[in-house]
């Protein structure tokens, strides 16, 4: 009890640390058969939930890929600000923001014809398919700047694609993969757990 007490009293003086906890149970593992994630978004950003709509897209369109305050911090020329991490009207009103530089695409993706509705926040969080994502950071030897046309993608911008076009946790890690094989991976590393309904994974990336 004695020690017991002592950790208490330690973790209560200690200086606050920003440090994400990302969990994942799997149907056996839990009461009822579900399937869970968990993340703790620890930090100093932007920590509002927005509601992004499912979309139609005109044949033809292009997806842009926005730097986020999440990877490296505040970077004045990808626009938004620091109190906003992402200034667009491409994702319904929720990130819509008056009298702000909006953010300045990293790059483009072909768009597809319907994307889906997703909670979103520093990281994509769920879609209309129960398809959840928890994230949380790496240690990685490198942690390379974003670059146009060669590393534009980091893990939140991964995690929204990635929710906006996948009906399964299998399809969303299959397609993160291929995204950064395509056009790059930027910033530091990251774990992301993705989970449906019937399985769950973790997807590693670093640059």
């Amino acid at each position: 009890m004695i020690f017991l007490t002592t950790i208490v009293m330690m973790l209560g003086v200690s200086s606050p640390a920003y440090n994400c906890t990302t969990t994942i149970t799997g149907r056996d593992a839990s009461a009822d058969g579900s399937v869970m994630v968990s993340h703790t978004d620890d930090g100093m950003g932007d920590a509002r939930v927005v509601y992004v709509p499912a979309m139609d897209h005109p044949e033809g369109s292009l997806r842009p890929v926005f730097y986020d305050n999440a990877a490296m911090g505040y970077l004045p020329q990808w626009g938004g600000s620091q109190t906003h991490r992402l200034v667009t009207d491409t994702r319904g009103p929720g990130y819509r923001v008056n009298n702000e530089t909006p953010s300045v695409p990293l790059g483009y993706i072909p768009q597809v014809a319907h994307t889906y509705a997703y909670i979103d926040a520093n990281y994509g969080i769920m879609n209309e398919h129960q398809v959840s994502i928890g994230e949380c950071t790496d240690k990685a030897k490198v942690h390379p700047m974003p670059e146009p046309g060669k590393r534009i993608f980091y893990s939140s911008e991964l995690s929204r694609v990635a929710l906006e076009r996948s009906r399964t946790a299998r399809e969303a890690v299959k397609l993160m993969g291929e995204l950064i094989d395509t056009y790059g991976y930027y910033g530091t590393g990251e774990t992301l757990l993705v989970a449906d309904p019937q399985e769950g994974w973790v997807f590693e990336m670093a640059g």
